[in-house]
């Protein structure tokens, strides 16, 4: 599955000459909303009559806003019509594997692939994170490891 969706991300900044999620969601006319979502909740994905709509709770950071809204981009694009309250809810299946495919296209969209090597002084992918200001497990999702 990885590799679809790496092409998946490929050809959207080809297309759309951006990594930024905020400006995909634009042109793809995903609707987002930055709004109060308490404090256990740092977004979703929703999908409307004929509308898709990303909800990111506004009091996050920045830079996790921007992972929030390529991750629930990653859920509009890779699992447009899945209700996940509802397989939650009534089925045995387990919602964890569309996590990690959406984290998956977080990585794919906000890691460059020749990051590693812009960094050749560092030892650890956990430098590489602090430095990027991501989340280590992207970098373990983008690089296989």
């Amino acid at each position: 599955m990885k590799n679809i969706i790496d092409k998946t991300v490929k050809k959207l900044i080809k297309k759309y000459n951006t990594r930024d999620p905020f400006e995909l969601t634009r042109y793809l006319n995903i609707k987002v909303l930055q709004e109060p979502l308490g404090k256990h909740i740092k977004g979703f994905y929703q999908l409307c009559p004929k509308n898709k709509v990303i909800h990111i709770n506004q009091d996050l950071e920045d830079a996790e806003k921007t992972f929030i809204c390529s991750h629930e981009l990653g859920h509009a694009l890779l699992h447009t019509k899945l209700n996940i309250l509802f397989l939650e809810r009534n089925t045995f299946c387990v919602k964890n594997r569309y996590e990690i495919e959406a984290n998956t296209f977080a990585s794919c969209l906000m890691i460059k692939d020749d990051l590693v090597q812009a960094y050749p002084d560092y030892f650890t992918l956990e430098q590489i994170a602090a430095s990027e200001n991501l989340p280590v497990e992207l970098l373990k999702l983008k690089f296989n490891i």
